[in-house]
């Protein structure tokens, strides 16, 4: 609880002032009117691999990186760059905006503007803790939630220095829990669809054609192309090496020989419930 605390307030050391207009914006009274799509889920799970596929559709762009808007940090933080946009337009929306939907509104028209109005794909994977604000405040949005067994996501993060969660699978159990719990409390919410990334490895072409009548456009077969979807700069880092390659299953059920038996056991205890409500073995 301590380093929960600390997480939150370190962002607002440098500028205090800021602290309670943070607190001020995270509590809106914009509903926002964007057509949106937000790709989320728990670390590892396969968000970045779904929003280049859905970034490949001519009909929809994306930005490199993630926005992180709605978590814990400094919105008014002059080095974040939200969005990609430069200082001076960062500074005139933030000021021009009255809340933290309506700075999150102006700031996707603008872009869609020099994106030849095409629809933003926002991939930010903590999100999906924010699932039932977002889906409140978001209702022309579309919610693209992507789970993996959380035993693979652990796997993964153990590698990933940015994951603070992967220092041990009690603290990522937990964490994943906390990130699929929202879509099962949601499940029947219309403008919520949820993928299995094991589905999604093992039969991409009918997964996205399900996602993509979801988004109500139709499946571009180059959207399945690793040249497409793998042109990012995250391609290079071997975290994200998957955008090089063709959808497969290679790393599904790995985690049955990179774990032993007490943390398997210890993923079970904290998280077993979840794992077989999204249809995992246990």
């Amino acid at each position: 609880m301590f380093n929960r605390l600390i997480s939150v307030f370190v962002p607002y050391v440098k500028s205090p002032g800021s602290w309670l207009k943070n607190v001020i914006w995270r509590m809106p009274s914009t509903v926002s009117d964007v057509k949106v799509v937000f790709v989320m889920g728990s670390p590892r799970s396969g968000t970045t691999l779904l929003q280049k596929v859905i970034e490949s559709h001519d009909n929809f762009f994306s930005i490199q990186g993630e926005t992180g808007i709605f978590s814990y940090q400094n919105i008014f933080d002059t080095n974040r760059r939200h969005f990609g946009l430069d200082s001076n337009q960062q500074t005139e929306l933030l000021n021009a905006s009255k809340d933290i939907v309506d700075f999150f509104d102006k700031s996707v028209k603008l872009i869609s503007i020099n994106n030849e109005g095409k629809t933003f794909v926002e991939k930010t994977p903590q999100h999906v803790i924010y699932l039932a604000k977002l889906v409140k405040y978001f209702p022309n949005a579309r919610f693209v939630n992507i789970v993996r067994d959380g035993r693979d996501c652990f796997c993964s993060a153990k590698h990933h220095k940015n994951i603070p969660q992967r220092r041990s699978v009690d603290t990522f159990a937990n964490y994943w829990k906390k990130c699929v719990l929202p879509p099962l409390l949601l499940k029947t919410n219309e403008n919520i669809f949820t993928v299995r990334y094991e589905d999604f490895a093992g039969n991409p072409s009918d997964e996205l054609s399900r996602l993509m009548l979801f988004l109500n456009d139709e499946i571009m077969q180059k959207q399945l192309d690793p040249n497409v979807y793998g042109n990012d700069r995250r391609a290079s880092n071997k975290n994200y090496k998957k955008l090089n390659e063709s959808i497969n299953t290679s790393s599904v059920s790995r985690w049955k020989q990179e774990l032993n038996d007490r943390e398997k056991a210890a993923f079970i205890d904290i998280a077993g419930d979840e794992l077989s409500a999204y249809g995992y073995e246990v």
